[in-house]
């Protein structure tokens, strides 16, 4: 799609994040390989490599979290839907929408010995049971007041369900299935950071731990309590791999998945007698990977990462060309995403989720892995990085984020370029259980922070407001915070303009602009109806001295004056919403719509 103002330049990404897998066996010892990915299933025939792709029922286009296979069949849930798939006749046998509040079913699975299969769900970690011969689902209620994730579920042979609970306050909760008892094992001094973890063993007994994995003992659970036993006793799991590429039930069939990739159309099997590999290489349909946000880089490109999975790349806008140049260029990328960045000289900075990683990208030189990009440093204390400046000596990095799972608070890097050294600033020095997500820079060289009260890594939040504050740039002292619009949870994107005034984006689409000195609220408006916020919101031409404001379904423009603050304008509804931005390039504004990257003109005609 293209006319004179807006343009569509396709998918950048073409590809999905593998989630979950599980190999299926029937009653005549055929087998399936199958995958689960955002909205789909691949059904693999590892004897014949065959490869079938199949759709979740009513549309759901949502990430599954786990799967489970049992009598042949694959179990697997997606948002609020639980799915079963027969993976030999190619198709979802039954699904339930399950409105019991939660967000997410299907988080873990397990089984009894009557053949019931059991799942959790998120936030509230609730115990479900579902019966294959009357397709009834039971929910058994919340496990745990407090904690989000039930990451493992497992079920004794006295009839007792064990899950293993994280992340703030770690805890494997037993629960009695008939008689409907329920006690946490974990006592309060050790009920810390970190999740409790589950498993049944090729014994037919249930084993685990409570994360601490140098420990030489675990434990193994019966009748609702635990003894501990020697980890060199321990049988083996149903499971191999770990996060996204766990495999249940990876001992069956001829053949055993040493490496699978969905992003690349992969998988890397051996053949467990002869021991000869084979590759299967195999293509699916994708509506591509939405996109984080972009930037214009040094060499005057457009750069970008997808989100799940991490793949890089590049647009030329002067002959619209588009290089993906794949997810094995970044080290360590994996299935997050780079939210943010910065860029000094030819250098130009990410930094990334998944745990906080700082890349260093030089623009004149060949991407390759391992040398360009080049990974710098992680910091688990911005594990979810947000904001990235560059500051006016060219030599500093500014970057902030949320913390790691069960955390509170996240940190604030100061990377020095030249070094290589990165001073962290933790939330208690800077604004107290909250998290930095914009950045500004004011003309004394002072740092303007804006937080975020949310906790994405299951911890409870134990603010009510976000705050913006000066950080002094000499001392890394906090010169004064203030709340500056009541309610907001976020100070989600800020413009320090030549007038000292921080021009700010509220989660919930409220414009403001303030006088950081004073904290003298100058300017205030809701900009609500014309969509939310994205990532990367705000774009400024020096040229004509105009702020510019990308929300979800507008392009706004802000004058900037000096005697007085001025309405935002809407200058185009967008064609396709915008999901991630934002470059300001040649008087176009080039944005994320889902997967797609579009750009639509500055000017109104």
């Amino acid at each position: 799609m293209r006319d004179n103002l807006f343009a569509d330049y396709g998918i950048p990404v073409s590809a999905e994040e593998e989630r979950t897998a599980a190999i299926c066996m029937n009653s005549e010892g055929d087998y399936r390989f199958v995958i689960a990915a955002k909205g789909f299933v691949i059904i693999v025939n590892l004897e014949t490599d065959d490869v079938k792709q199949v759709f979740f029922p009513e549309n759901n286009d949502e990430y599954p979290y786990s799967s489970f296979s049992s009598n042949g069949l694959f179990y697997t849930g997606a948002a609020n839907m639980f799915m079963v798939l027969d993976p030999f006749k190619e198709q979802f046998i039954h699904y339930s929408v399950i409105e019991n509040g939660e967000e997410i079913v299907g988080f873990s699975f397990a089984e009894d010995l009557a053949g019931n299969i059991y799942f959790t769900s998120y936030p509230h970690c609730h115990l479900l049971k579902f019966s294959p011969h009357s397709k009834e689902i039971k929910d058994f209620g919340s496990m745990d007041l407090t904690e989000k994730y039930p990451g493992t579920v497992a079920i004794d042979q006295t009839g007792w369900a064990y899950l293993g609970i994280g992340t703030e306050n770690k805890n494997i909760v037993a629960y009695h299935i008939e008689k409907g008892l329920k006690k946490g094992l974990i006592e309060g001094p050790q009920r810390k950071k970190g999740t409790g973890f589950v498993y049944l063993g090729e014994d037919g007994s249930v084993y685990g731990h409570i994360g601490d994995t140098s420990s030489p003992e675990r434990m193994k659970f019966s009748n609702g309590d635990f003894e501990t036993v020697a980890i060199e006793k321990l049988p083996l799991s149903l499971y191999a791999g770990t996060a996204f590429q766990r495999i249940h039930r990876y001992k069956e069939g001829n053949y055993r998945v040493e490496k699978y990739t969905l992003s690349e159309g992969l998988i890397e099997l051996i053949h467990r007698e002869t021991t000869q590999t084979k590759k299967i290489q195999f293509s699916y349909t994708s509506d591509g990977a939405k996109l984080s946000t972009i930037y214009l880089g040094p060499d005057d490109h457009i750069y970008g990462t997808s989100m799940h999975p991490l793949q890089f790349f590049q647009f030329n806008s002067s002959t619209n060309t588009m290089t993906n140049f794949g997810g094995e260029v970044i080290e360590k990328g994996g299935g997050g995403n780079i939210p943010a960045y910065a860029s000094s000289g030819n250098l130009l900075i990410g930094v990334a989720y998944a745990g906080g990683k700082l890349y260093e990208f030089d623009t004149t030189k060949k991407f390759k892995k391992s040398q360009n990009p080049k990974l710098v440093l992680q910091e688990e204390s911005i594990h979810r990085p947000r904001c990235a400046i560059t500051l006016k000596d060219q030599e500093h990095i500014v970057w902030g984020g949320f913390p790691g799972y069960g955390m509170v608070g996240g940190s604030l890097g100061i990377y020095h370029m030249k070094t290589e050294v990165n001073l962290l600033l933790t939330h208690e020095q800077l604004v107290e259980n909250q998290s930095t997500i914009s950045l500004g820079q004011l003309s004394s060289g002072d740092i303007l922070g804006g937080t975020s009260i949310e906790t994405p890594g299951g911890a409870e939040s134990r603010e009510r407001e976000a705050r913006l504050y000066v950080l002094d740039w000499k001392t890394q002292k906090v010169k004064n915070s203030f709340v500056p619009i009541q309610g907001a949870r976020e100070i989600a994107q800020i413009f320090v303009d030549q007038f000292n005034r921080a021009h700010c984006l509220t989660d919930q689409s409220i414009y403001f602009v303030c006088d950081p000195s004073t904290e003298q609220i100058l300017f205030q408006t809701d900009l609500s109806n014309w969509g939310q916020i994205v990532r990367n919101s705000f774009a400024y031409d020096v040229t004509t001295n105009k702020l510019f404001c990308l929300l979800s379904e507008a392009l706004l423009r802000i004058e900037i004056q000096e005697k007085k603050c001025v309405e935002p304008q809407v200058i185009h509804a967008l064609p396709m919403s915008a999901s991630s931005g934002l470059v300001l390039k040649d008087n176009q504004i080039y944005y994320g719509s889902g997967s797609h990257l579009c750009s639509i003109q500055t000017s109104e005609d």
